[in-house]
């Protein structure tokens, strides 16, 4: 394998990394708007518990002041906001029972016939006190307060839950905060330590030390060493071309080594067969 592909694959691997911390964002971002979510409808779902609440007691209010209305103008003005509130009630309602899902459908379903029943009976209760006949208007809201009192009971329970859920909600977002920022700390110190450690092992043990057994036995040659075995000649990245050029240099000194030192052989004949002579 060359270096330069050598080199590329850690690349790829850093690459990797950005996209294994990619997917982790992700996968928070998708967690995060799923709380957010529930959180939403927690809080949307304490909005009109509480909501509910109030209308019922505003209606309540208005039916006690229509029961001591001194005309027929503040008869009419009290049945007109009972029936208001009353309308606010059903619009209420009926956007809940829509958005509602899961388990909490059956909850508002159940409120909803509870409290149909109650706009039922207080309409009927508008209606009569709004004609003036106040008495007959008391005797229908004294007669329906136990069931009225229970009703109410139950929409405050339905508040207290619906507060819970926002608790929980808002604890489980906070807690998911905490945990995944220390999950993306640990993640991102893993892996920075793992492509450390592998960007240094790969330049250590690819780059550095064959450069450095290159070096060496370029040296060792250039000084007339060639006792120093070569290595890696039989590759074909860039460390075994450099081997492989040193071979043939090593090869091509060797023989110029030995054609000096054959020719530096014949002259000490060529010399010593001169002096036999010129004694003779």
């Amino acid at each position: 394998m060359s270096i330069r592909v050598r080199i590329l694959a850690l690349v790829g691997s850093f690459a990797v990394m950005a996209l294994a911390v990619t997917v982790l964002g992700l996968a928070t971002l998708s967690d995060y708007n799923r709380m957010m979510g529930r959180f939403d409808r927690a809080y949307l779902n304490a909005w009109r518990g509480e909501h509910l609440n109030r209308l019922v007691s505003q209606v309540v209010m208005e039916a006690r002041g229509l029961y001591v209305a001194n005309d027929a103008t503040e008869s009419a003005v009290f049945a007109g906001n009972l029936n208001r509130n009353l309308d606010e009630m059903e619009v209420l309602l009926a956007e809940w029972r829509k958005d509602s899902v899961g388990a909490e459908t059956a909850q508002v379903a159940d409120l909803s016939r509870e409290a149909a029943a109650f706009i039922t009976l207080r309409r009927e209760l508008a209606r009569v006190g709004g004609a003036g006949d106040h008495a007959s208007a008391e005797r229908l809201g004294v007669a329906n307060r136990p069931t009225r009192i229970a009703f109410q009971a139950k929409v405050e329970a339905v508040v207290k839950s619906t507060h819970t859920e926002l608790t929980a909600a808002r604890t489980e977002a906070d807690s998911f905060t905490q945990r995944r920022a220390v999950e993306f700390f640990v993640a991102s110190l893993a892996f920075i330590i793992v492509m450390l450690g592998l960007a240094l092992w790969v330049v250590s043990h690819f780059v550095t030390r064959p450069l450095r057994a290159i070096a060496s036995a370029i040296i060792s040659t250039s000084k007339g060493d060639y006792a120093i075995p070569l290595k890696e000649t039989e590759g074909n990245d860039e460390v075994s071309s450099v081997w492989q050029a040193l071979a043939v240099l090593k090869e091509r000194a060797i023989e110029h080594e030995r054609a000096t030192q054959a020719q530096r052989e014949a002259e000490r004949r060529d010399e010593l067969k001169l002096r036999e002579i010129l004694l003779d």
